[in-house]
């Protein structure tokens, strides 16, 4: 039986127009009016999510960054957050500028660029990101000088002509960093340890609901950790099929109501263990 319900929000919750659908909607509804728990797992900040997180009034802490942070809404609690520390930021910065990178950090809830140019631009318009924008002439040197972390980097690349990351980079990276993607080429690069496989546990754990009686939905590579956690993962019929292949469900598209469909497609299966 789902007791707890997670929905990643880029190419999933939220269509191509950044929209959460009717059909969605009413679907989350049903989730409340049942009882189970649900929140949304995703790589943007808070600031970012936050709109779609109250427009479907999650009733659960909301996990940002990858798992990075876990974070409520409602009283602004943290109850868990686990940052690039300022040596392996300043590392990891320094490997991405060198092949051609636009770094994005995200420190204080503030988006930390070098400057305005084409691709800072194209991601406050891609992710309809509502974000302030700290530009700070020199993203590592910033580091140094205030000594925090960053909560992730966002690297991206070419926007017109994206390309897969050269597997010696990425043993490089690797090294310091978690790195993954949400697609277009762009990386997703967190903590070592931090996924949203393991916030899902955390955040499980919390409410003492078993892994069995989780389920999560996503459409990309950084969704794979608590696809596989869950235990009735659901990939969208959008996915890659490397997430399709882990998954337990392949739902529609998030532009046919894909979150709709799997939350019907769990009140069916709870229907059939009920009997």
């Amino acid at each position: 039986m789902c007791k707890l319900f997670v929905v990643d929000a880029d190419g999933s919750l939220l269509n191509s127009d950044n929209k959460i659908s009717a059909a969605n909607m009413d679907a989350i509804n049903e989730l409340r009016a049942r009882g189970i728990i649900y929140t949304i797992a995703t790589g943007r900040m808070f600031t970012s999510i936050l709109p779609y997180a109250a427009e479907i009034k999650i009733n659960a802490p909301l996990i940002c960054f990858n798992g990075a942070l876990i974070k409520d809404i409602y009283t602004r609690k943290t109850y868990y957050y686990n940052p690039i520390q300022p040596d392996d930021a300043v590392y990891t910065i320094k490997i991405l500028k060198e092949i051609g990178y636009q770094v994005n950090l995200y420190i204080d809830d503030e988006l930390i660029v070098d400057e305005i140019n084409e691709r800072v631009n194209w991601y406050l318009t891609y992710k309809n990101n509502k974000a302030r924008v700290n530009t700070v002439g020199d993203v590592a040197e910033y580091i140094k000088r205030i000594g925090k972390g960053t909560a992730k980097i966002y690297a991206i690349g070419d926007i017109k002509n994206p390309k897969p990351l050269d597997s010696d980079v990425y043993d490089e990276l690797c090294k310091k960093v978690a790195v993954s993607t949400s697609g277009g080429g762009h990386l997703e690069i967190n903590a070592i340890g931090v996924s949203k496989g393991n916030a899902l546990k955390t955040l499980a754990n919390m409410y003492d609901i078993k892994r069995d009686s989780v389920a999560a939905v996503g459409d990309n590579i950084n969704d794979l950790s608590m696809i596989e956690y869950a235990g009735f993962g659901i990939a969208m019929d959008n996915a890659p099929n490397l997430v399709k292949i882990k998954a337990d469900f392949i739902t529609k598209s998030n532009d046919k109501d894909g979150i709709a469909f799997a939350i019907n497609k769990i009140f069916r299966r709870q229907r059939i263990i009920a009997v």
